[in-house]
């Protein structure tokens, strides 16, 4: 039985309880929200 986990940018002690996985797929996220965030930045700038 898998389950689902909603990861966000805040992280979780449930994310450290899975370890290195759990670590590795956060700083997924943060990279990708800061990519996201870098974007609209630039776009912002555009304009």
């Amino acid at each position: 039985m898998s389950k689902e986990y909603k990861i966000t940018e805040q992280g979780s002690l449930g994310l450290l309880a899975l370890g290195h996985i759990g670590l590795r797929k956060w700083r997924e996220v943060v990279a990708e929200e800061k990519k996201k965030r870098q974007e609209k930045k630039n776009d912002k700038k555009e304009k």
